[in-house]
């Protein structure tokens, strides 16, 4: 049971808070969350970040957020993924910081991660879908978009390392100063905290995740990748090459 497992390395690490951006997921958002809220140990809670959404996403979080205390929403008016997790990720006060997606929430790399955290010399554990190899079931498209966009990473920004979109776990001691830093580009806050952590010295290492796709992706392909090349643009001129 995931309680048993995480309770144990939770009296090593300290105090969890995941963070979850969402928008418009009326049709997962229930059966994703429910299960998990019901096994999580004392001391590890939930914060949903709902930013600009149009459908029953609200109204579903504030009937959850009465029946678990464990359970904490946020919302932003604006859709903007990067903001949504910059919003939770600054407002948190937890020991170690979780950041997940929705449709993945991969608690077997939870429990690995946090055994990682648990010896003190890890600064962040990072979510690969690269290393996930076979484990990675999303469609074709989906896994060139993330290799591609990982080697513009490396050419254009020096990153050094296989994911950055990736579920992330930081010892939110070492990566506080860095949120205000990281701008709120829809597409590519995460590879920014991950690249200005690189910077840093932190000690990042990276898992495999195991993923597959439960709905369609908000943002179809061809108008996301423009707007991730955009921001990749952005992300350079600002960062420069290390």
């Amino acid at each position: 049971m995931l309680l048993n497992k995480l309770r144990p390395l939770m009296e090593k690490c300290g105090t969890v808070e995941l963070v979850i951006p969402v928008h418009n997921e009326e049709a997962i958002l229930k059966s994703q969350l429910e299960p998990l809220l019901n096994q999580l140990p004392e001391g590890f809670t939930v914060t949903v970040v709902e930013n600009g959404s149009t459908d029953a996403t609200v109204s579903i979080l504030s009937t959850m957020k009465a029946e678990a205390a464990n359970l904490s929403v946020v919302s932003i008016p604006e859709p903007s993924y990067g903001n949504a997790v910059r919003h939770g990720l600054e407002g948190s006060s937890a020991d170690i910081l979780m950041l997940d997606d929705l449709d993945v929430l991969d608690t077997n790399f939870w429990v690995q991660g946090l055994a990682v955290m648990a010896d003190g010399s890890t600064d962040m554990v990072q979510g690969s879908k690269v290393l996930a190899g076979r484990n990675d079931r999303r469609p074709f498209l989906r896994r060139m978009a993330t290799r591609v966009l990982t080697s513009l990473l490396r050419i254009l920004l020096g990153f050094r390392g296989t994911d950055t979109h990736g579920p992330k776990i930081m010892k939110r001691s070492s990566v506080a100063s860095i949120f205000p830093l990281c701008g709120n580009e829809p597409d590519l806050y995460p590879s920014e905290l991950i690249i200005r952590a690189q910077r840093r010295g932190l000690v990042i290492q990276e898992l495999p995740i195991k993923l597959e796709e439960i709905r369609e992706t908000p943002l179809a392909l061809h108008r996301r990748v423009p707007r991730a090349v955009r921001d990749l643009i952005l992300l350079r001129m600002k960062l420069g090459r290390a």
